[in-house]
C-alpha cells in the first residue's frame, strides 16, 4: 500500500474516532462524579477525608451539589463545601466552579460520626 493511501487511512480513522468519542461527551453512568469517604487516623476523635471525583474524561464539571444532611458548616472550609441548606441537606462542591476532567477535591473534617455525602446534582460544561 502506498504511503499517501495510508496516510488517508489512518487520517480518516483518526477522524472517526474523535468524532465518536466528542459525541459521547459525559452522558454515561460511569462519568457522574463520585464522593469517597474513608476515615483516617487522629489522635482526638473520628476524623473523614472525603474525595469529590469529576470522572468525565472530556468536560469540566460545575455546579457541584450534594446531598448532606446534617453537616455542620463549622467542620469544613466554605470554598470547598459550603451549606446551602441545613433543612434540605444541601451542599455546593468548590463554590460551583469548575472540577476539571477527572480532577479530585479532597477535605477532611472530625466528627463522631461520618455524614452522609452524595451527589445530587451536577453541570457538564461541554463545548
Amino acid at each position: 500500500m502506498s504511503k499517501p493511501l495510508k496516510f488517508l487511512l489512518w487520517s480518516s480513522l483518526a477522524l472517526l474516532l474523535l468524532q465518536i468519542g466528542c459525541g459521547l461527551k459525559c452522558e454515561s453512568r460511569s462519568s457522574e462524579p463520585t464522593v469517597k469517604q474513608t476515615q483516617v487516623k487522629w489522635r482526638q476523635g473520628l476524623q473523614f477525608r472525603v474525595e469529590v471525583m469529576n470522572k468525565c474524561l472530556m468536560c469540566p464539571v460545575i455546579n457541584l451539589r450534594l446531598k448532606c444532611q446534617g453537616f455542620p458548616q463549622s467542620l469544613v472550609d466554605p470554598t470547598l463545601l459550603r451549606v446551602l441548606s441545613t433543612s434540605a441537606g444541601n451542599c455546593v462542591v468548590n463554590d460551583g466552579l469548575p472540577l476539571s476532567p477527572m480532577q479530585t477535591l479532597s477535605f477532611n473534617y472530625s466528627n463522631s460520626h461520618q455524614f452522609a455525602l452524595r451527589p445530587l446534582a451536577w453541570s457538564f460544561q461541554c463545548e
